[in-house]
């Protein structure tokens, strides 16, 4: 999706889904990949989950690349400075904007740049599409959550629980969890990672999601 930038139009991704369905840890994993292959030399990473997070964001690329504009005090130089180098600058970039909602689209069309490439992830349609729109992109990944099989294996590999030691109660248990927890990866890797740091049974999880005690279980 990344691929080409026709008609100097910026090579745009939307990746839309679910809190926890793992948009963040996708941007992540290609990020890294992309860097690794040397795809991009330079990869810049911000939440857009507020103006002031963008801002920030924007903000922190004049630090990273030494721009001299970087200690002006007048945020509006120097998100027009980090706009203008996106845009003009001769090397291969990414930039992960993550998480935008409705109330950063504003900030984002105002400060967009109009060319390199940029990743976005959001949770809603509607924000999506804006994003298309505003980008003359056309591309937008769904992630749906997993399957049955594919949430337990996860379960399995997060929690340290071998392959031999598997039997069919726990694998029945080990689904009733994933399928309480919506088969939504974030969940299940913090499900797996509370049963292994507390030594708690799969047995012993199912009981507590399905108790008024599960809230102990999100607290800690």
């Amino acid at each position: 999706m990344l691929d080409g930038t026709p008609n100097g139009v910026p090579s745009c991704c939307v990746i839309r889904g679910m809190p926890g369905v793992g948009k963040s840890q996708l941007s992540l994993c290609y990020a890294v990949k992309s860097f690794d292959a040397g795809r991009y030399t330079h990869i810049f990473w911000t939440s857009a989950t507020g103006i002031d997070k963008l801002t920030q964001g924007f903000s922190r690329v004049l630090d990273l690349i030494g721009h001299p504009d970087r200690h002006v005090e007048d945020q509006g130089i120097k998100l027009t400075a980090a706009r203008l180098w996106l845009e003009e600058c001769s090397v291969n970039w990414l930039f992960v904007i993550d998480n935008v909602d409705r109330n950063t689209l504003g900030f984002l069309r105002t400060h967009f740049p109009r060319r390199g490439n940029v990743l976005f992830t959001t949770r809603t349609t509607d924000v999506a599409e804006a994003l298309v729109e505003m980008t003359r992109a056309h591309s937008i990944l769904k992630l749906q959550t997993l399957d049955v099989d594919d949430t337990t294996s996860l379960l399995f590999d997060d929690a340290g629980i071998g392959s031999e030691t598997i039997t069919p109660p726990l694998l029945h248990d080990a689904k009733q969890l994933v399928e309480c927890v919506g088969r939504l990866p974030l969940a299940v890797v913090q499900a797996a990672s509370y049963m292994k740091q507390t030594h708690t049974t799969l047995n012993e999880m199912l009981k507590l999601y399905n108790s008024e005690e599960k809230i102990e279980v999100y607290a800690g």
